[in-house]
């Protein structure tokens, strides 16, 4: 898995991912508590997941035919330039009475900036490693999201006790530019289409993106796959910490042990996906996955014991590793490299929009069927992901890979 890493490319990229998701969660461990505490408002606080997934449902599709027709690593430096850019706009309200406003326009414009970066570095990715490597590199990226999470969660509240929110701030800036100068360094130089100068050509452009995503039908049945998963996982996050408290008897104690196992045995299955998943296919990392995923949370959910909960929690964080790493690996071998960005993009606009219904329902739904029958309907959603990936989506032939 490590190995990967001999790819000097791929290594910048790694690296640049890292440190701007640390800078990011060093933010969100504690902007959402700024905008509670200066406006004692949970509705201004759930103001600012509507601004961070709007522009990205409505830009996807879009930015996606820009990253076909644009030099993706290019792309990706000036997008982290901007967003560090964009971020420090908070500097100047953090004392001002239109801080929240302001809030609201930096998330928006982050995600407006993110809808171009993501399907970028998606579509970037598969160009770096080989072919029998992408498991890896996958698996590497899933690594790297968590432990960037996890230490930028660690130092949010230690930079805010120290410099306030104006350090954080200048924190997460800094973090875009080492990720920009990282990419920036890559060798690797994306192909430019011909006609891309002629204006008339991007809704031609666009359309045929659509087109491939309707017509080809093992990239129509990840986008279910996907849209599957994340609604249902949106679902569960609001929902849990009702369950420890009412279900399960337990206090912010054994809340937070439950998140703290579950993200450590995230980075443990990160590893041991990289080391072997490549001995598997996608489809079984993604399909095999989800529904034992899907088995554990129901089991977790309906029997209430702590020592279940914690065990159950550290195994399904790494099962659901794989889950992840399986589709991303399934996405960028079946969509043809023209376009990626395409794809990419109306599939990342896909998952923003299902993580939005997903929070809504999951909130609504448990007012009906109650949090233990919710989280039942989540996880079930989980595991019918995986149903469908392993019947609707038929194996590459003559690789194995499939």
């Amino acid at each position: 898995m490590i190995g990967v890493l001999r790819h000097r490319d791929f290594a910048l990229l790694f690296w640049g991912g890292l440190v701007s998701v640390a800078g990011d969660w060093l933010l969100f461990a504690v902007l959402p508590y700024v905008v509670y505490v200066r406006t004692g408002s949970t509705v201004a606080t759930a103001g600012m997941t509507v601004a961070e997934l709007a522009p990205g449902i409505v830009l996807g599709s879009i930015a996606g035919v820009l990253v076909d027709r644009w030099d993706r690593r290019r792309l990706l430096v000036a997008v982290n330039l901007q967003q560090g850019l964009v971020v420090l706009g908070l500097l100047g309200f953090v004392a001002d009475e239109s801080f929240l406003p302001v809030v609201y326009a930096v998330a928006a414009a982050q995600s407006a900036l993110s809808a171009f970066s993501m399907p970028a570095e998606n579509s970037l990715l598969p160009t770096l490693v080989g072919s029998d490597e992408l498991v890896a590199a996958n698996a590497l990226n899933a690594l790297n999201n968590r432990v960037g999470r996890l230490g930028g969660l660690a130092l949010g509240p230690v930079v805010y006790a120290v410099g306030g929110l104006g350090a954080v701030t200048v924190a997460d800036a800094g973090s875009f530019v080492v990720a920009a100068v990282l990419v920036a360094l890559m060798r690797t130089r994306g192909a430019v289409p011909a006609d891309t100068g002629e204006a008339g050509r991007f809704f031609v452009e666009w359309r045929e993106g659509i087109r491939l995503v309707r017509g080809e039908r093992p990239i129509a049945v990840l986008f279910v796959v996907f849209a599957l998963m994340t609604f249902g996982g949106t679902m569960l996050d609001p929902l849990q910490a009702a369950w420890v408290r009412d279900v399960l008897g337990g206090g912010p104690g054994v809340y937070a042990l439950l998140k703290t196992v579950h993200s450590a045995s995230g980075i443990a299955g990160s590893l041991v996906v990289g080391s072997v998943g490549a001995r598997l296919s996608p489809r079984l990392l993604c399909g095999g996955g989800s529904v034992v995923a899907a088995v554990m949370l129901l089991v977790r959910f309906n029997v209430p014991v702590v020592a279940v909960a914690v065990t159950l929690s550290a195994v399904a964080g790494a099962v659901a590793v794989g889950s992840s790493v399986g589709v991303d690996t399934l996405a960028q071998q079946r969509v043809p490299e023209p376009y990626r960005g395409r794809v990419f993009g109306t599939l990342q606009a896909t998952i923003w929009l299902a993580s939005l219904l997903g929070a809504v329902v999951g909130g609504i739904g448990a007012e009906w069927l109650g949090v233990v029958g919710m989280l039942d309907v989540a996880s079930g959603l989980v595991g019918l992901a995986g149903v469908v990936v392993l019947l609707a989506l038929p194996a590459r032939a003559g690789n194995g890979s499939g």
